[in-house]
């Protein structure tokens, strides 16, 4: 069976004494296949990489899971070819109640470095490495609700769905999200539609169930259940309360290894 490795360069939380904050980056190997996930929000993903005595430059490919400062404030320090979905580079915003607007957009100079290279946008269900398929876009047909008050505006006009959002799903059944914007069913209904030999049985990544009620919580719980989902591996955005709800896995060290 393919082995499939993940280590998690920087998240809300990681072993020290490597360096934490609000984003989330991992370097993902799959059989041959080797690419960074999403890089945080700054330097840190980089700075902890070289303490793990990961050779960056040894790596060509990486993924970009939405377009959010918190998943690619870094990736001005990585020199390879990007996969994404279109519209990743909008300008972003969120305004939670009494609260000042935030601005949420890539940075300028991770724009400039994404206009500079080689980008494969993804705007469907579709397989970018041996064995690894991008679901594109998610439509968001339930009724999920899938937290945050975004907007394409800082005057607050135009909501934003993030419609740029893509997740990663492996032939072993593995699931590799960044945020979970548009909910993790509909992540899931894409995956069975257009994939529907692969049996997902694991989930990585941030769910975004931070202010989750628990009737939302109790909606997913039952869905992972019933869709035999048995191992989870969730952080970041997704919120301690959220991580008990669900029984799911919490890191003890800065890897992921299954077959």
């Amino acid at each position: 069976m393919k082995k499939l490795k993940i280590t998690i360069l920087t998240e809300n939380e990681v072993c020290a004494p490597l360096k934490a904050e609000h984003g989330l980056s991992m370097l993902v190997e799959y059989e041959k296949i080797r690419f960074i996930f999403d890089f945080g929000m700054s330097a840190a993903w980089k700075e902890n990489a070289d303490f793990l005595q990961i050779n960056i430059s040894d790596i060509k490919y990486a993924f970009l899971s939405h377009g959010h400062n918190d998943h690619t404030g870094g990736l001005k320090f990585f020199n390879g070819e990007f996969f994404c979905a279109p519209g990743i580079d909008k300008q972003r915003y969120s305004h939670h109640p009494g609260k000042p607007i935030r601005n949420l957009s890539m940075p300028d100079e991770c724009k400039q470095v994404l206009k500079n290279s080689k980008v494969n946008y993804i705007d469907r269900f579709t397989e970018i490495f041996p064995g690894v398929f991008c679901t594109g876009p998610i439509p968001r047909i339930t009724n999920e609700d899938c937290g945050g008050p975004f907007f394409l505006d800082d005057a607050k006009t135009i909501p934003d769905l993030i419609s740029d959002e893509s997740a990663l799903l492996f032939d072993n059944g593995v699931l590799l999200h960044g945020c979970c914007h548009s909910g993790i069913i509909n992540t899931i209904e894409l995956c069975k539609k257009y994939a529907p030999n692969i049996k997902i049985h694991t989930i990585i990544g941030g769910l975004h169930l931070l202010h989750a009620s628990d009737e939302r919580l109790e909606k997913t719980k039952n869905y992972l259940q019933s869709n035999n989902i048995n191992s989870l591996y969730l952080m970041h955005c997704t919120g301690q309360n959220a991580i008990s709800y669900l029984n799911a896995k919490t890191l003890t060290e800065n890897f992921i290894t299954m077959s």
